[in-house]
């Protein structure tokens, strides 16, 4: 590992950004309706598993850093923590567009056109991502001065309302908001308590592993009952689950064998960024010849795979001009002496936080 990484939010990353991938290669493949689908999908089981855990995960785990720069310039807050976020938006949603609607060169310019800005609008691939932390964000520094209680409080009743339904406005960046952010600023400000609890789960590994176990039959029981997303349910799920993927990425970063989970968490983004084309292109391609009998494995194949492709084209690209996919050239920055580092998507081995 490289020096000055924390091995665990290595760890805990890379494996959430696996199950990510499996998710959207199980609902892409076998949803209700299509034929893979209709045939059985056990890997829609592992999805809807995953689901309580990892968006709240990884929210958690980027606001962990945030008081680094919460109170510092502001210029070089929003170059890094913005301007940054909406760079790689713009582009790969541009990439997106026109691949993923060939169909509407048909149409002419236009109709390409409506089609990115509708993605600026309300972005239906996992991009939305990206746009909620860039707004996370933003929102987080306009109140830093609040008392964090507060602003928690706050958080929590968004969220409780939001999986009642009674906080539901049909655009999806105030409800995905609604719902989300409060485990990004819990991240912030309870960056303490999580690294006291990895500290105390890489001292206590019976504790540690009698925790997890619990933790996975009662997450277990509850998406099987169907209640997972039932109001405060889904809220502790949520905080039991992202405290339980950083168990596990404590455990994981002991076994020198899981060192690729670890390369993999270093990529994270890049892989968020990059997975969604080749999978997509990987499920019609899969789906038109037929050879695979089980739709979960079928799915299991193509996560793999479309890990893989992102991982492989990040490597390429970075020997080419293409690196600009991944590395902010520094006309796109507001501070390109002071950012030079933090404008890639690829982590300084010193900058945890970028």
């Amino acid at each position: 590992m490289s020096a000055g990484r924390i091995a665990w939010i290595d760890h805990a990353k890379g494996l959430g950004i696996i199950l990510v991938v499996m998710s959207f290669a199980a609902l892409g493949y076998g949803t209700p309706g299509n034929s893979a689908g209709d045939a059985g999908n056990w890997m829609l089981g592992v999805a809807a598993w995953v689901l309580p855990v990892v968006i709240p995960a990884f929210f958690l785990l980027s606001g962990l850093f945030l008081h680094r720069s919460l109170y510092g310039s502001a210029s070089v807050y929003f170059d890094r923590k913005v301007l940054r976020l909406a760079y790689f938006f713009a582009l790969w949603l541009a990439i997106e567009t026109v691949i993923l609607n060939a169909g509407a060169f048909t149409r002419g310019p236009a109709e390409l056109a409506r089609l990115y800005l509708a993605g600026w609008i309300a972005p239906e691939s996992p991009l939305w991502f990206l746009q909620q932390l860039a707004l996370f964000y933003l929102v987080t520094r306009a109140i830093r001065r609040l008392q964090p209680v507060r602003v928690l409080a706050a958080g929590v009743l968004l969220q409780v309302l939001s999986e009642a339904g009674l906080f539901y406005t049909g655009w999806s960046v105030t409800d995905h908001f609604a719902a989300n952010y409060i485990y990004f600023y819990a991240g912030y400000a309870g960056a303490s308590l999580v690294f006291s609890f990895a500290r105390d789960a890489a001292a206590r590994w019976n504790d540690l592993a009698w925790s997890l176990g619990v933790w996975a039959c009662v997450h277990t029981a509850f998406v099987a009952m169907g209640i997972a997303g039932l109001p405060i349910v889904s809220l502790i799920l949520g905080f039991a689950g992202s405290f339980a993927l950083i168990g596990l990425g404590v455990v994981l970063s002991s076994i020198p064998a899981a060192h690729f989970i670890a390369d993999t968490g270093r990529q994270s983004m890049a892989v968020y960024l990059g997975f969604f084309i080749p999978l997509q292109a990987l499920v019609t391609l899969v789906q038109a010849s037929g050879i695979f009998a089980d739709a979960g494995a079928a799915s299991l194949a193509i996560a793999a795979v479309a890990l893989m492709v992102a991982l492989g084209m990040q490597r390429l690209a970075l020997e080419t001009p293409l690196r600009a996919l991944y590395i902010r050239p520094r006309i796109f920055r507001v501070t390109p002496s002071q950012a030079k580092q933090r404008g890639s998507l690829l982590v300084s081995p010193t900058q945890p936080d970028a």
